[in-house]
């Protein structure tokens, strides 16, 4: 197998895809710390990733492949792999306190009679048991808890990005989700796609990254830093051109916000050659450095703003939303061939998104009250006109074809279709 993508609008042929698991249901106890931007219902979230998954290999042909099972399934036919499986669930698991030394003892005793979906599940959860000792024989009690427990692991965009060249690895910035990378990288390396590039310096998610057939462009900020950067330019890729985007501060907030624009995919997207679709007034701020590959290395050319880049240099023709489109994850979207997408349901997921918000301006009028009152005008403008992305007069003139799948659950945890699959293969 050999992962590789040229552009966003190329046919995709394989994505994985990860149902939110237990994980969710500890990180949906605390959503600020797990990085979600809202309550939601878990088992809804459930059904909208099937639904996805079924819309994608029904309606469009896509091997949708489940990084667990792919896992699994590597490790019942090698044996290094099943050996590697059980030697990482023996160095996560931790006993404290009194008995501790008998119970991981008997842990690696008996580790190999677990169902492998249960050694999957404690790489993901990161148990310690505590023990406390009281009065009478066997008067101990366990106390188990969960060492950062990686609750956005379904979101599989972020942990690579599959280049021109290949899978490169990243290292993602919150200390939440730093652990993900460990599980993926196995994953790929037990199921045959050995990856070209890992960063280890700095820091660097897969949702930056947007390959554009001739070009490609590196988001940089929140998520992205210069460091992670640089090891990309220097090892993942062979792109002719790279654009690297800084992340803008959104126009109606005082002070930055890196979460409502945390990736360049939350601003911005390519539905199809020649096409984006994009918040034009982050696309005006937003720095672009070019870069030139010449004798097997980029060097930087000039500067200029991320929208005449795409109009004028590229000749792009750049589908405008507005601020609560953004919001509602509207350039999420997953295009599965030229002028074809998969979109959340922009439209189901306003009300959602706009509570949210103005909870938020309640909270911090100062900071937030321009947005949500800019959110609600929108609001009433689209619902009254029937007019939510991608229903547009000016998208449906581009003939781009659109299926709407139902994601309000899921991108209460801060993304959309996007960013709950990892493309392995356009081509």
């Amino acid at each position: 197998m050999t992962a590789r993508a040229l552009a966003e609008w190329h046919p995709l042929r394989r994505v994985a895809a990860r149902p939110p698991g237990l994980e969710a249901f500890f990180g949906l106890l605390e959503p600020y710390t797990s990085l979600y931007e809202r309550v939601f219902s878990l088992q809804k979230a459930r059904r909208e990733h099937e639904e996805l998954v079924h819309t994608l290999r029904t309606g469009f042909g896509v091997h949708v492949l489940n990084p667990d099972e792919l896992l699994l399934e590597a490790a019942g036919r090698r044996a290094e792999v099943a050996r590697e499986l059980v030697d990482r669930v023996l160095a996560t698991v931790r006993f404290n306190g009194p008995g501790s030394d008998r119970a991981r003892r008997e842990f690696r005793e008996n580790v190999r009679l677990l169902d492998r979906e249960q050694l999957v599940q404690i790489l993901v959860l990161s148990p310690t048991i505590r023990f406390e000792r009281g009065r009478g024989t066997r008067s101990v009690s366990s106390f188990p808890t969960l060492r950062k427990p990686l609750t956005n692991l379904f979101f599989l965009r972020d942990q690579q990005a599959v280049t021109d060249r290949g899978i490169v690895i990243g290292r993602l910035a919150k200390p939440q989700r730093r652990g993900e990378t460990e599980i993926t990288s196995f994953v790929w390396r037990a199921a045959g796609e050995r990856p070209v590039a890992q960063v280890v310096k700095g820091t660097f998610e897969g949702g930056d990254f947007l390959p554009a057939g001739e070009f490609a462009l590196l988001g940089t900020g929140d998520r992205t830093n210069a460091t992670g950067v640089r090891e990309v330019l220097e090892h993942g890729l062979g792109f002719p051109e790279v654009g690297v985007v800084h992340q803008p501060r959104h126009p109606l907030l005082p002070t930055p916000d890196p979460m409502v624009n945390m990736h360049l995919d939350t601003y911005l997207n390519f539905p199809g050659e020649g096409i984006a679709v994009g918040h034009r007034e982050m696309l005006e701020a937003a720095r672009v450095e070019i870069y030139l590959r010449e004798g097997g290395a980029y060097h930087r050319s000039r500067e200029t703003r991320l929208l005449p880049y795409l109009e004028e240099t590229h000749g792009f023709r750049v589908v405008g939303i507005s601020t609560l489109e953004q919001l509602c994850y509207a350039t999420n979207f997953l295009t599965t061939k030229d002028r074809t997408i998969v979109v959340p349901d922009v439209g189901r997921n306003a009300e959602r998104v706009l509570a949210n918000l103005r909870r938020a301006a309640e909270r911090q009028p100062a900071r937030y009250g321009r947005l949500y009152l800019r959110a609600a005008r929108e609001f009433s403008q689209l619902r009254a006109e029937g007019s939510f992305f991608p229903n547009k007069p000016e998208f449906r003139d581009l003939a781009v074809d659109s299926t709407q799948v139902p994601l309000e659950n899921l991108t209460g945890a801060y993304g959309g279709a996007h960013c709950l699959t990892a493309t392995l293969e356009r081509s």
